[in-house]
């Protein structure tokens, strides 16, 4: 083979090998799913999967209660809304009959209410079992195949309490994935509540995987800025979490020489940053990180935003994990996309 067969030969397999090393075929990327997450909504790169609280979950005591549904754990999601909700993967009615027995046994024993032990509490939603007990307020509901549970543990009033659960329980309903609700409420996993945009407690974080690329996962989190919250930056809060808070992996090393970048988050400037991982296992992954910090003394709700886009390579399951531009570049479109839900008032 002479020299000029050798080079184009080399150039049709070189370029064969370009085609087909990155994971997304289309630059740039292209968002097609709508989802919401706490009061925002957001685009998606393609379908997901959404991590869930586990049925083990239910019962308490379980450590990374929130996983998808081959157990691949989803550490930063957290359903908290003036309360805690639980939402399970897909389950069968007999195993939320099973579940949800002991509930309809207690209120069906006690029949009225003793502040020191759980009983029955009347509640308009349909098909629900409500309880109370001293200082609490819960629900158990079955729905689409799913068990929705929430607790209400943040009022020590009793009779604000009620009226608190009244409005959650009143206002709940359940909804499919890329429904995105119009109106003013928030957005949970498959689940929405109405409301009149005010709220006191408020960490709505979600974890996504992206369906065609497992190895890729997208997690947003709203959370209503508190009085007690430590003052931060946008940037401190980033560096926090890639050092400290979030456990990603033993070494976090930050891309460029300038690693702290602009970004805009529905019309808010925060800080991102794009990293190379090491696992404590050693594996070499990728993330972007973009945060903007709320502010507590702001006259309208102003949360802490945050979304983190990882790659882990020993979930791609068979297929080539994405690189780190990708990374790069779903993060980028993704922050782009973030918006406040309109409140319909």
């Amino acid at each position: 083979m002479n020299f000029r067969n050798w080079f184009e030969h080399s150039a049709f397999f070189a370029c064969l090998l370009c085609l087909s090393s990155g994971a997304f075929a289309q630059s740039p990327i292209s968002l097609s799913k709508e989802e919401c997450v706490g009061r925002y909504e957001l685009s998606l790169p393609g379908a997901v999967d959404v991590a869930l609280s586990t049925r083990e979950s239910l019962h308490g005591g379980v450590k990374d209660p929130i996983r998808f549904s081959d157990g691949q754990r989803a550490p930063h999601s957290r359903f908290i809304y003036d309360g805690g909700f639980s939402i399970t993967h897909e389950v069968s009615r007999d195993a939320y009959e099973e579940y949800v027995a002991p509930f309809k046994k207690l209120t069906a024993d006690i029949g009225s209410h003793d502040s020191n032990v759980f009983g029955s509490y009347p509640i308009g939603l349909a098909g629900a079992t409500g309880w109370i007990g001293k200082k609490l307020l819960g629900f158990v509901v079955y729905q689409s195949g799913r068990i929705y549970s929430y607790t209400d543990t943040g009022n020590p009033d009793l009779t604000e309490a009620k009226q608190h659960f009244s409005k959650i329980s009143g206002n709940f309903s359940n909804r499919a994935l890329y429904e995105v609700p119009t109106g003013s409420g928030v957005c949970l996993p498959y689940a929405f509540v109405a409301d009149n945009d005010q709220d006191s407690n408020r960490q709505v974080g979600v974890t996504f995987r992206l369906t065609d690329h497992p190895d890729v996962t997208v997690f947003f989190l709203d959370a209503k800025a508190q009085s007690t919250d430590p003052k931060l930056t946008s940037r401190q809060k980033n560096e926090f979490v890639w050092g400290y808070d979030y456990g990603i992996g033993k070494q976090i090393k930050l891309h460029g020489v300038m690693p702290y970048h602009s970004v805009t988050l529905d019309g808010r400037e925060g800080v991102a940053t794009s990293a190379t991982i090491t696992r404590d296992n050693g594996a070499t992954d990728y993330g972007y990180l973009a945060t903007v910090q709320g502010d507590r003394n702001a006259s309208t709700d102003t949360p802490d935003l945050l979304l983190l886009v990882e790659r882990t390579a020993a979930n791609a399951k068979g297929k080539p994990p994405v690189s780190a531009e990708e990374i790069d570049e779903i993060g980028k479109a993704i922050a782009a996309s973030i918006k406040r839900r309109p409140s319909g008032h």
